[in-house]
């Protein structure tokens, strides 16, 4: 299931991150690129310890935590602090799967990654997050402000720039519904109730409806 989410950040957080961004020293981004970094990996990226970071990545993670649209389809139980990174011309993230634990010993389960855009597209060429799914290849290059949010299992890459500079930042989830297959159920039922709810349909089906997906669920979830 990839899901994508329209204004995760605003255009007002969007500006904040950008300007904060074009005055922070980046690092070599193949640090946090597995063990394969330095060979497929061309970018960089705000290093943790930096002075912004923290103020950085708790604007993000705030407003993940308070988006309707993420919450329903991740149902996140843990999430990453953010990646903040930068693609200039001839940098990319060749063909990859990211790690299946992350974060301090023994580390956080990755079931999602998410991908959020922070500048225009019509600031670089090149550099879309390609996706590889069982149904083919799906690229993405959105506007400020949205992600992309997708199973950690599925390999991609992000294509070489070849000009400008692209600018995003990148995470992980823990989902409380481990099974990607429950996920998804889960979310195509949230997303029926949304629909009848909008278009004011008999709220007894609505009720029925939305009465089977939180005993999915009650069923499935690790909290």
């Amino acid at each position: 299931m990839v899901a994508v989410i329209p204004q995760l950040l605003s255009k007002d957080q969007v500006r904040t991150i950008a300007t904060k961004l074009f005055s922070i020293p980046f690092a070599d981004g193949a640090m946090s690129g597995g063990v394969l970094g330095a060979e497929i990996k061309k970018n960089t990226q705000v290093p943790p310890n930096s002075p912004q970071y923290r103020e950085l990545a708790e604007l993000v993670m705030a407003a993940m935590r308070q988006n309707e649209a993420f919450n329903l389809n991740a149902m996140p139980r843990r999430i990453l602090s953010p990646i903040f990174n930068s693609y200039k011309q001839g940098e990319r993230y060749d063909r990859h799967i990211d790690a299946a634990l992350m974060g301090p010993y023994p580390g956080m389960r990755t079931d999602l990654s998410i991908t959020i855009f922070l500048n225009a597209p019509e600031a670089y060429k090149g550099g879309e997050l390609v996706l590889e799914s069982p149904f083919g290849e799906h690229e993405f290059k959105l506007t400020p402000g949205d992600a992309v949010l997708y199973p950690t299992h599925y390999m991609h890459r992000v294509n070489p720039i070849t000009t400008g500079r692209r600018l995003a930042a990148v995470t992980w989830i823990e989902s409380m519904i481990p099974d990607p297959q429950q996920r998804e159920v889960l979310g195509d039922l949230a997303q029926a109730v949304d629909i009848l709810m909008r278009d004011k349909r008999d709220g007894e089906v609505i009720l029925k409806l939305e009465k089977g997906r939180l005993n999915l669920m009650r069923m499935w979830a690790k909290p």
